[in-house]
């Protein structure tokens, strides 16, 4: 079948179906369009309450004056009206600005506060005549401020974290690890330090970067919200090495020998740093000081000194034998 063919086709085709179906049916589409308005007219015609969300904001703040909390940026409001009347507001965004002048609220010492009977006034007088306020609420209705006061104090880490078995966290790093906090001066006396959220890493087994929130705290003003936790992470492994003993405090003349002279020293270390397991970068001492005060059969050692990095080191042979010699 060519073109002109299916085009004949498809005329006889239209030409059918408005002659035999289409005034019917845009007869029955004429009616249900009628009756879906009529629906939509009674119903926009009732009454009805909606919860709106009114933008709230601090005017007038003079220029050397620092808000550290402000209010809420949204008050939660509830309105009664028809529901042609809510249309405006709901569908239009035609939604008034609550401004609150900081001279007006300033209660003094870096605190102002406004009452919700005074914010009732302002929106009843931004709303149309007709609309009825229902109920109004908000986080808080107070501010603080200061003019410019500020320290800066250490970033403290809350919580834990907690690694995947047999391996340990072989660092923990916190970026920036501290913040300045801006408040009132009398704020700024009591804030020694601000606390990260608390969080719960477990099974932690790979080295990241995550953000973590700092807490807020009342009244202030931090620098930033959020700091960056670096973790590092390393896989265990044990090995054992042999140390010799060494006395210290020994008088002139006087050497003490230790039977065995060298003790075995049982590490774990991360597999990334399993070059630090070298006998000579550890200490194992006796005491000649402790000998003398309580003298016994054997002495007590101790490890004195390891590289930074050992997970854990842990003497097999904690008492020794000894013998004095006098040169």
């Amino acid at each position: 079948m060519n073109t002109l063919q299916w085009q004949h086709k498809y005329k006889d085709t239209k030409n059918f179906l408005f002659k035999y179906l289409n005034k019917e049916f845009f007869v029955f589409l004429f009616f249900i369009f009628l009756s879906g308005m009529f629906w939509v007219l009674t119903t926009l015609n009732g009454t009805y309450e909606q919860e709106l969300y009114i933008p709230l904001t601090i005017t007038e703040v003079p220029e050397n004056v620092v808000i550290t909390e402000p209010l809420p940026e949204t008050i939660r409001v509830t309105v009664r009206d028809k529901g042609f009347n809510l249309i405006k507001y709901v569908v239009q965004g035609d939604i008034p600005t609550v401004r609150v002048p900081f001279f007006i609220h300033n209660k003094g010492r870096g605190r102002g506060f406004v009452t919700p009977t005074e914010i009732q006034k302002i929106i009843r007088l931004a709303l149309d005549e007709t609309t009825t306020l229902v109920s109004v609420k908000a986080e808080h209705w107070d501010f603080y401020y200061c003019y410019g006061n500020r320290k800066k104090v250490p970033v403290i880490l809350c919580g834990e974290i907690n690694p995947r078995q047999n391996y340990y966290i072989s660092r923990s790093v916190i970026t920036p690890d501290s913040v300045v906090v801006i408040a009132a001066t009398d704020a700024l006396d009591t804030i020694s330090c601000v606390q990260t959220e608390e969080i719960q890493f477990v099974d932690v087994h790979e080295s990241a970067t995550r953000s973590v929130a700092l807490q807020h705290i009342k009244g202030a003003k931090i620098e930033h919200n959020t700091v960056q936790l670096s973790i590092s992470t390393d896989q265990l492994t044990e090995a054992t090495i042999r140390v010799p003993v060494k006395a210290i405090n020994l008088p002139e003349g006087i050497t003490v020998k230790t039977f065995p002279a060298q003790v075995e020293i049982r590490v774990a270390v991360g597999v990334k740093s399993s070059y630090l397991v070298k006998p000579e970068l550890f200490s194992v001492e006796l005491d000649y000081n402790e000998i003398i005060a309580t003298p016994k059969d054997k002495v007590s050692l101790r490890i004195t000194s390891q590289p930074r990095g050992i997970v854990k080191a842990v003497l097999k042979q904690t008492m020794v034998d000894y013998l004095i010699e006098t040169n």
